[in-house]
């Protein structure tokens, strides 16, 4: 059996090698570059390179390793980073043409958690303007591909990253995901991905504005992409943790999976949903990943619902993510603000301003005591089963599509036109309730795009959801990955 070439090992393996002197942290580095030139323009993943600083990382990672010191848990690993966080140093530009020349003085928290660990950001990947839609493409870098067919989308708005990792161009990536934005690239790429409960990983550093970084918006989370289970375990113990303004008194304990052994879990199974009917691939896909659990003791139940109108909460999350989604909000939009707050004797205009800011407020303040109710019967939900494996989309990924906005466009499944935005109802109706999910791939269609599901768990327990998606897979057998990107018209 040959040995495998370093673009196919796990982040857990490389680590491995590494550490052994197998592989020196420099060469990583240059088989990766050396991939990317040769594999990434069908895709166009990767949009950045900065290989001068990384090879000085790389050296200097390699003099401790032989000096029999470490700089971390990734110490020596090579990693491309989503062009929507932040990296010191490198060109970020969120996909907008207002940061087309941006270089960014400070890493986002969890570009810096990760280069604490020893990782060295060497390139950046492909993002849609300020991180807002399911496909990836943006005036700046043009178009991101889907490596398994290239007519299609990768998904958004971590498509960049989700491809990389499935070509091999790094061993891992971090996505951000507030209306599915890690789950929906690494299910329609064929990955591994996570989305954490929101707070537990910190978000300064994200790139949704011009004047970026010093908020974290509501229901907005950062996550890992990578080619296991087993390493997003290994990166959520690095990423979990409180916001640095916190640090000095908060800590983080993530509690372990709520059962020790698969078939001590109880899964609850929820294949479709009349609101927004998965294509019959995808409910395939979700009754699949259900008998796999049963067939390994899981208990599974079918029939298990929270106590919630499913569609009212999305469309509820729908309001919540555009509220939390800033771009429109100008420097003369905060510089009124703050004028009408610092003097209350200003023109009718600034008071009018405020007036509005106060009822947007206002309705906010409403809708977020109606998703806590509905968290509470999530909470409920979750007393009586420990994970929910769900659809993570309605349907496997789209052909490109970049004519009009989200609410004019349309998609096709199974024959039958549909609204845009029900790419977002599965994605939506976990996140607005802030709890945690896992996606692995479960297969494929009969042309050979991938299939997912979405391992939800009780909020802040997402070793729990890991821990179930990890047994799934293994079940399945290792994850396959295309070796580069695939055009099935040629």
């Amino acid at each position: 059996m040959s040995t495998p070439a370093p673009h196919e090992l796990s982040l857990t393996e490389l680590r491995g090698l590494i550490r052994r002197r197998e592989l020196s942290s420099r060469e990583l580095l240059d088989h990766y570059v050396a991939r990317i030139e040769a594999r990434n323009p069908p895709v166009n993943a990767v949009v950045t390179i900065d290989l001068e600083r990384a090879h000085a990382a790389a050296a200097a990672a390699d003099e401790a390793t032989a000096a029999g010191r470490s700089h971390g848990v990734l110490h020596g690993i090579p990693v491309t980073i989503k062009d929507a966080l932040a990296v010191a140093g490198m060109r970020s530009t969120g996909g907008a043409t207002e940061l087309r020349d941006h270089v960014a003085s400070e890493d986002a928290d969890v570009v810096a958690a990760v280069r604490a660990e020893g990782a060295i950001p060497f390139a950046k990947t492909n993002v849609p303007r300020w991180s807002g839609d399911v496909q990836t493409y943006n005036d700046i870098f043009g178009t991101t591909n889907n490596p398994w067919d290239t007519s299609r989308a990768p998904g958004g708005s971590s498509g960049g990253a989700a491809a990389a990792v499935a070509l091999g161009f790094t061993a891992f990536e971090i996505g951000t995901d507030i209306g599915g934005s890690v789950r929906i690239p690494s299910a329609w790429c064929g990955v591994a991905g996570h989305k954490p409960s929101f707070g537990l990983v910190p978000s300064g550093g994200y790139i949704d504005r011009i004047r970026y970084g010093t908020t974290e918006p509501d229901i907005n989370v950062h996550g890992p992409i990578a080619r296991s289970v087993a390493d997003l375990e290994l990166l959520m113990g690095i990423l979990a943790r409180p916001r640095p303004d916190r640090a000095v008194a908060v800590h983080h304990a993530l509690p372990r999976p709520r059962h020790e052994r698969i078939d001590g879990h109880r899964v609850a199974l929820w294949s479709h949903s009349d609101a927004c009917p998965p294509s019959l691939d995808t409910i395939a896909a979700v009754e699949r990943a259900g008998d796999v659990l049963a067939s390994l003791g899981a208990r599974v139940d079918r029939a298990a619902r929270p106590a919630i109108d499913a569609d009212a909460a999305v469309q509820l999350g729908v309001l919540l993510v555009s509220s939390a989604t800033t771009p429109a909000l100008s420097d003369a939009d905060v510089a009124r603000f703050r004028a009408t707050v610092t003097d209350p004797a200003t023109s009718d205009d600034a008071r009018r301003a405020l007036a509005s800011y106060t009822l947007a407020h206002h309705d906010w303040l409403a809708a977020d005591v109606e998703r806590t109710r509905m968290r509470a019967e999530w909470h409920r939900f979750f007393g009586d089963v420990d994970v929910l494996v769900c659809p993570v989309i309605a349907t496997p990924p789209i052909p490109h599509d970049q004519q009009g906005g989200l609410r004019n466009r349309t998609i096709t499944i199974d024959g039958a036109g549909r609204p845009y935005l029900d790419l977002l109802w599965w994605t939506v109706l976990i996140g607005m309730a802030y709890l945690p999910a896992t996606v692995v791939p479960v297969g494929t269609t009969a042309d050979g795009l991938p299939l997912a599901v979405q391992v939800v768990g009780p909020f802040m327990e997402d070793r729990t959801c890991l821990a179930v998606a990890r047994a799934l897979r293994d079940a399945l057998g290792p994850m396959t990955f295309p070796d580069t990107a695939r055009n099935p018209a040629n």
